[in-house]
């Protein structure tokens, strides 16, 4: 599904021959491989750096959870430190 299958592909070849003609098909489907290769290099780049900052502002929320782990532990080491001192 979402797929365009051979039966599909032939139809819209046969479409485009009665359309364009068969002297400006070849021209008009380089035309159209070369605006599909810029539009999946346009999709992949806007992919790659949309990850990046996804991965980007993971990194700062996991950095975040860290200091605030170590604040915390530091925080009950100096009151458990406290506790036997007085003791």
């Amino acid at each position: 599904m979402g797929g365009i299958g051979f039966s599909e592909l032939l139809v819209l070849a046969v479409i485009a021959l009665l359309v364009i003609g068969p002297r400006r098909l070849p021209e008009m489907a380089r035309t159209l491989g070369q605006l599909s290769r810029t539009a999946q290099g346009a999709w992949q780049t806007l992919k790659s750096e949309f990850q990046s900052e996804l991965d980007q502002e993971h990194n700062r929320r996991i950095l975040a959870d860290t200091e605030s782990l170590q604040k915390e532990l530091k925080d009950l080491t100096q009151i458990e430190d406290r506790d036997e001192s007085s003791h």
